[in-house]
């Protein structure tokens, strides 16, 4: 009670004993900054040790790194590996493909890079940087699926450019002059669907690009069913024709067509040209050829 009736008798007093709580405020605002600077100093000098020692496994990693690359392409020159894909095709379809390399160059490169990772990764963790390390395990995680993709696409594309030289030589021998044009349909078919096989290994959705290549298959499947059916029919019949057309007629064969002996000069798609006695010529269609009755000698006979 004395002190309270001496409080409100002396003002002064009051102000002053309010005045010394701000007075301790600064000084501990002050004090954490110190406290701060301190645990930052501790912790800085706790990490650097962890970053050299990072920095060291960085070094050895790369180096272990660059010599399993020069391993590996070593062997391959040494083995004669490299020597056997290139005389099987395999590297000729990997440059088509856009890979210049030798196969056992990529090899190393794709050895490398992986080996690099999990040294990244090793030595992030070493130095207790938990971002790049999280990065690195996701990347690594990714890895199979990617690689699996990677295979499929390769395979694919080998399978594809060897279906499209197949197609490219058994119409070009049959005298299609259009063969290039299927073969190269063909070679675009397969790679999309093997594209879409491997877009789904690395789990994005294909099922847009599955729709697209649905509506575009049927639109070229009724397309070319319009044609032939209607507007094509014959030139379908006279290119079937053609094609036992040249097996049966070689060029220099002799017969005997509309009542005049005539050479057959060439058999094309379509039609066959006859060379007649006066140097004229007459282009007939294959079906003609076939359909009806035609007498004559072979070209070795006429020789």
């Amino acid at each position: 009670m004395f002190h309270l009736l001496l409080t409100a008798a002396n003002p002064a007093t009051a102000s002053e004993t309010s005045a010394e709580p701000t007075e301790f405020s600064f000084s501990s605002f002050f004090g954490d900054i110190r406290m701060a600077l301190v645990d930052m100093i501790g912790d800085f000098a706790s990490l650097v040790p962890k970053l050299l020692l990072a920095l060291v496994l960085l070094f050895l990693g790369f180096v272990f790194a660059k010599v399993l690359a020069k391993v590996i392409t070593t062997l391959f020159v040494r083995l004669g590996i490299n020597s056997l894909l290139e005389k099987s095709g395999i590297t000729g379809v990997l440059n088509r493909a856009g890979i210049s390399a030798p196969p056992g160059d990529v090899i190393a490169k794709i050895a490398f890079v992986v080996s690099m990772l999990f040294v990244v990764k090793i030595s992030a963790q070493e130095a207790s940087i938990k971002d790049i390390s999280d990065i690195i395990v996701s990347i690594i995680a990714f890895m199979p699926n990617a690689i699996t993709a990677a295979i499929i696409i390769l395979v694919g594309f080998i399978i594809a450019d060897i279906a499209k030289n197949t197609i490219s030589n058994s119409l070009s021998a049959a005298g299609l002059e259009y063969a290039d044009s299927l073969a190269k349909f063909a070679f675009s078919f397969i790679l999309i669907i093997v594209l879409t096989v491997a877009l789904a290994q690395v789990n994005i959705q294909t099922q847009l690009l599955n729709a697209t290549v649905m509506i575009v298959l049927s639109a070229v499947g009724l397309g070319l069913a319009l044609s032939l059916g209607l507007g094509l029919k014959s030139m379908a019949k006279n290119v079937v024709s053609g094609v036992y057309s040249r097996d049966l007629y070689k060029t220099g064969t002799i017969i005997e067509y509309e009542g005049e002996s005539m050479t057959i000069a060439g058999v094309g798609p379509v039609t066959t040209k006859l060379n007649r006695a006066d140097g004229g010529f007459v282009i007939v269609p294959n079906d003609k050829l076939i359909a009806e009755p035609v007498r004559g000698r072979s070209a070795s006979e006429s020789n």
